[in-house]
């Protein structure tokens, strides 16, 4: 399981496991929290395409999915 701080995820950087939207490597460019300041989703852009996603907090914290930093 990845662990994070949530005031230390954005502009973090992620590798996908397998191809997310033919993309392996990702930065946080974003984050959305609930009405009780939890993050629930972060926005993730692509490095090669620029592409913008929405992902889920805890398909991020999935360690068989995803890894912190750039491999």
């Amino acid at each position: 399981m990845n662990v994070f701080s949530s005031k230390d995820i954005l502009l973090s950087k992620w590798t996908s496991n397998a191809a997310f939207h033919d993309e392996t490597h990702f930065v946080v460019t974003g984050t959305l929290t609930d009405a009780h300041g939890q993050l629930t989703k972060v926005v993730l852009t692509g490095i090669h395409g620029g592409k913008e996603f929405e992902l889920e907090r805890e398909i991020l914290e999935d360690s068989d999915r995803w890894h912190m930093g750039w491999r």
